[in-house]
């Protein structure tokens, strides 16, 4: 589990989740999603995941399939696809930004 509180036993970081287009993944505002979360120090890209899976419900169905993100969709961490780093299980640190973004098109 990625968020932990009141845990003395384990150190935790800061990170900020983006999320852009939230209407797309089936949420009920049109701006985009920004949170502080405190995780796990080695927490990964997918454990953040789980965490947001809990919070709203279906969000990692709308992005992700069998353990890979649907081509057309992203995550980033600090502006770098997670594609270019070790995927879903690139580890986050203290200050990290994850953006989740949807397709977009123009």
């Amino acid at each position: 589990m990625a968020i932990l509180k009141n845990d003395k036993d384990v150190d935790l970081v800061k990170i900020t989740v983006k999320i852009f287009g939230p209407k797309y993944f089936g949420l009920d505002t049109y701006d985009v999603i920004t949170m502080v979360l405190e995780v796990r120090d080695g927490a990964t890209v997918a454990e953040v995941m789980d965490t947001l899976d809990r919070i709203y419900p279906g969000l990692k169905n709308k992005l992700l399939r069998n353990g890979v993100i649907i081509p057309m969709h992203d995550i980033w961490i600090n502006g770098r696809p997670i594609d270019f780093l070790q995927g879903l299980d690139t580890v986050l640190k203290e200050g990290d930004v994850v953006q989740i973004i949807p397709p977009f098109g123009g």
